[in-house]
């Protein structure tokens, strides 16, 4: 069985780009729905946070304040440049701002 190279947006494409600019004139619309059905590749990360974020507002409900949610979303969707922060670096600048916190935490050297 063959089949057309219309089928998929590619073929379509470049049957578009091989026409003249005055006969591509007459099909605007379908170049129109060509360019529309084109997904981006970098829609994907919206995707994934939207997605994550849904699965956390599942699990949390009403729990969390949306300040709250926002920033562990963003934590969530981010999380391998999270696992590359030096966490005892951040720990001791936290520590270090207040007397009080250091006299409760302690020092970290």
């Amino acid at each position: 069985m063959c089949m057309s190279p219309l089928l998929n947006t590619t073929g379509l494409s470049s049957f578009l780009q091989g026409m003249f600019p005055e006969v591509r004139g007459l099909f605007d619309q379908i170049e129109t729905v060509a360019r529309l059905l084109v997904v981006p590749v970098s829609s994907a990360e919206p995707e994934r946070s939207f997605s994550s974020l849904r699965r956390l507002k599942t699990w949390l409900c009403s729990t969390m304040t949306q300040i709250r949610l926002n920033s562990v979303g963003v934590c969530h969707v981010h999380k391998d440049k999270l696992d590359r922060l030096n966490r005892k670096k951040i720990a001791e600048q936290f520590v270090s701002c207040k007397e009080s916190r250091k006299s409760t935490f302690g020092s970290f050297k």
